[in-house]
Formats: C-alpha cells, sequence, structure tokens
C-alpha cells in the first residue's frame, strides 16, 4: 500500500528534528533556518514560531504536561519556551563547539547535550543549571539518548563506540561497539532492554543493552541511516536518512511493514505520537510530513 503524507509542513530551510506533543494535539519542528514551527493538530495550522536561536536547532522536546518547549541548537545552547504564551523562558549556554544532539530525561527535569568538543553536559533544566560535563569521547559526539528508567544515558559520535554513562554517578560504565562507520543515532526500546543505532552506512544494528551484543541487523536503505526512532510499544521500528525515505519495519520479525516515499532529500528526524497511529519526518527538503500508520 502507498502511503502518502496527511500532513506537510514547511519551513524555509533544512528540518532537522520534530516532536509530537503527549496529548498529540501539537507538533514541534527545528530547522536550519534558526525557527521552531509549532503546529496545531490535525489541521497543520502553525501556533508560533519561536525564534531566538542563532543557529540551526537540533532537538525540540515537549515537557510539563505539553506547556514548555525544550530546544537544543548549534549555537550551544538549550533553551525552554512558555507554550502558553509562545515566550522564551531561559537559555542555558555551555558547549564550546556546536550542540549536536539532545535528550530529555523521562521525569523531565534533566537534560544532556553532546556536542563537537566531545563533551556531554547534564543539565538540570527546570533551575536551568549544568550538572556535569562527561568527558570521554575522542571525537564529535552526534547523538545521544537517555533510557526510560533515567538510569543511563548512551551516546555515540565518530569515534564508533556506544558509550554508556550512570546518569546519578555521572560516569562512563563500558562500551558497545565499534561499529564500522562513525554513528549518527541512537534510540532506547521502551522497556530499555535494547539499543538501536545506525551509522554511516544503510545497515540499523539492534543491540541488547545488558549484554552489549548484536541482536539484529536490518538493511533496505541505499544510503547512510541519520535517524531512528522505536514505535511506544516497542513492536515497530521507523529509520531514515540520505535516500529520503523511511522504513517501518516489525521489530521481532524484521519484515518490512511500510516503505513511505514523499521526501526529497535526506530525513534527519523521526517520532512517533504516543499512541503509535502517526509518525512525523523531518528532512532536508525543508519539510515535516505526517503520516498515519
Amino acid at each position: 500500500m502507498n502511503i502518502k503524507p496527511i500532513l506537510t509542513l514547511r519551513h524555509d530551510n533544512a528540518v532537522y528534528s520534530v516532536a509530537f506533543s503527549a496529548d498529540g494535539g501539537r507538533l514541534a519542528s527545528g530547522s536550519l533556518d534558526k525557527s521552531i514551527g509549532i503546529w496545531e493538530l490535525p489541521t497543520g495550522t502553525e501556533k508560533y514560531r519561536l525564534k531566538g536561536h542563532r543557529e540551526a536547532i537540533c532537538t525540540v522536546v515537549f515537557q510539563h504536561d505539553d506547556a514548555v518547549l525544550l530546544s537544543a541548537s548549534l549555537d550551544k545552547s538549550l533553551r525552554t519556551w512558555d507554550l502558553e504564551s509562545g515566550e522564551l523562558k531561559s537559555t542555558m549556554p555551555g558547549h564550546q563547539a556546536y550542540l549536536t544532539c539532545m535528550a530529555a530525561s523521562a521525569d523531565e527535569t534533566q537534560a544532556v547535550t553532546g556536542s563537537h568538543d566531545k563533551q556531554l553536559i547534564l543539565w538540570d533544566t527546570d533551575a536551568s543549571r549544568q550538572l556535569a560535563t562527561l568527558p570521554g569521547h575522542t571525537d564529535l559526539i552526534s547523538c545521544v539518548a537517555w533510557s526510560p528508567d533515567g538510569r543511563s544515558i548512551a551516546s555515540g559520535g565518530l569515534d564508533l563506540l556506544i558509550r554508556i554513562w550512570d546518569a546519578e554517578a555521572k560516569q562512563q560504565v563500558r562500551e558497545i561497539g565499534p561499529h564500522p562507520k562513525a554513528i549518527q543515532s541512537i534510540a532506547f526500546s521502551p522497556d530499555g532492554k535494547q539499543i538501536v543505532a545506525s551509522d554511516e552506512s544503510p545497515v540499523v544494528r539492534l543491540w541488547d543493552f545488558e549484554t552489549g551484543k548484536i541482536e539484529r541487523t536490518f538493511e533496505g536503505h541505499r544510503h547512510s541511516v541519520k535517524t531512528v526512532a522505536f514505535s511506544p510499544d516497542g513492536r515497530r521500528l521507523a529509520s531514515g536518512g540520505a535516500d529520503s525515505i523511511v522504513i517501518v519495519r516489525e521489530l521481532s520479525t524484521g519484515r518490512t511493514e511500510h516503505t513511505l516515499q514523499g521526501h526529497r532529500n535526506t530525513i534527519y528526524g523521526l517520532n512517533w505520537s504516543l499512541d503509535g497511529r502517526h509518525l512525523a519526518s523531518a528532512s532536508f527538503d525543508r519539510t515535516v510530513r505526517v503520516w498515519q500508520l
């Protein structure tokens, strides 16, 4: 079945990140045009265009019953936004080079960011302050994920290793890998038992979190995979990348359920709605597309 997007939302430059609100009523998108779009669903009407970052926005996350948006930018800062008023709440500078990735803890009190400066920074986002700097990577960090139970952080980048950190002790505890090429994206399964990661190749790898062993590899993309996302129930895995397509797989069998076509350039961001019925994709073609699955 050839699935068409039910919404196409546009920015003035490449879109790197996308997120559904918990209630499914809004979508946020972050772009190379330095703005964040807040869109009403299901109409796609733009409610706010949040401006203030000085460089591209790499990650956006709804928090606190969808009243706050947390954003991370190449301008080396995190920001929080009041979504009732559309106003900026706080700015958190800290990195010494481009900030490339961000993940928030499940309890919405902390975040972790990775950067070209090879450092991870832990943040208290409610107090808008740094908690710790985590050194260890030997090259730039491209992706980071926080485990659902809040105890572990996984990060990856050009040094080919998935590094696992104890979030409370604030130290690295082990490594998974290496990958054959620079790691591009990483995600925990909803139950925290697996990690999926992609690198600068068409292959997606599923790792057992505890043992660090590969459980399965997925092929089907033609070029490097830039983004991966588990469905909220953990039964499906979505991936997108430089071939401009999104592949949705049944995780247990590896069977391809859908190949979503419509983007005209690299896909950098994927996010599922909490009910698992919709998937949003963000692309270098300046659009966000929403798919009903």
